[in-house]
């Protein structure tokens, strides 16, 4: 990420960066008198390290506000998706499924599994959506307390239902992070830092929800 005003952190320059510029005048001069004999050299010192501090202020702005922005995305994913269909699968009542033919299949929770891909990198998030796409249909769950179905992309397999599933939210990234992302090498690079934030606020979640959801029915990998 190029330097941006929004991370320079202008108020902490003024209560902390400005004020230790004198500070360090002062503690140079005190501690090497004959190595600082002239105050401007130590005020000059004292400039270049409260630089420094400020630099360390903005990388530190721009790290909170790219874990807040993976953290704020991990969230809404965990409510939208996994905690919903955790909380559906923790139930004993069968789950009508509309697959594509228009035919309408039931399976109780002890016969379906979910699948959910946590990707490392923005390259693993796209190869492991294509083979989800490629290999499992589009599904609508008919749950009796919504009044409109949410989809899944499943397959049958003998007698189960397997739901692959995947932070398609990951995608959206981009478009906040323009910069990280402007070419291949930097968006993988970047990527796997940024997802990694999403994956541990996900890990936080299912443990906060783990009385509400059901953990032996979602199986969370690594992509």
């Amino acid at each position: 990420m190029k330097l941006s005003l929004k991370f320079l952190p202008i108020k902490d320059m003024f209560y902390s960066v400005i004020p230790t510029v004198g500070t360090y005048e002062g503690y140079l001069q005190g501690i090497a008198p004959k190595l600082f004999p002239n105050q401007w050299i130590a005020l000059g010192i004292g400039i270049v390290l409260s630089i420094i501090l400020a630099f360390v202020f903005y990388f530190e702005n721009v790290k909170a506000y790219k874990k807040s922005l993976a953290e704020i995305l991990a969230t809404g994913y965990f409510m939208n998706f996994t905690g919903r269909l955790g909380k559906l699968l923790k139930t004993k009542t069968p789950i009508h499924f509309s697959f594509p033919d228009g035919s309408i299949k039931t399976f109780t929770s002890n016969l379906i599994s979910v699948e959910i891909g946590m990707p490392v990198s923005l390259s693993t998030l796209v190869k492991y959506s294509e083979k989800v796409e490629m290999n499992s249909d589009i599904v609508y769950v008919r749950e009796e307390t919504y009044s409109e179905p949410f989809w899944v992309r499943a397959d049958i397999l003998d007698t189960k239902l397997i739901i692959y599933e995947f932070p398609r939210t990951l995608f959206s990234i981009s478009r906040y992070l323009r910069k990280d992302f402007i070419n291949t090498a930097k968006a993988e690079k970047n990527s796997k830092k940024i997802y990694s934030y999403f994956s541990d606020k996900i890990d936080e979640l299912r443990i906060e929800y783990s009385n509400e959801i059901s953990n032996e029915r979602l199986h969370f990998i690594s992509v």
